[in-house]
């Protein structure tokens, strides 16, 4: 989905809450002027299309 090596992706799981939280690195800093998303909370949009068991 984001052409990111399978060994770049952590996946941490949170059971208190049900949850996972996955990280990916990203292209450039945040704040760095190519930046497209200043707090990295718009990638998960195609995350939404993804059954998780």
């Amino acid at each position: 989905l984001y052409a990111v090596p399978e060994s770049e992706v952590r996946i941490i799981p949170y059971a208190a809450a049900l949850a996972i939280k996955i990280t990916i690195p990203r292209n450039v800093i945040s704040g760095d002027p190519g930046d497209q998303d200043i707090y990295g909370c718009q990638q998960h949009l195609a995350l939404g299309s993804i059954d998780i068991p």
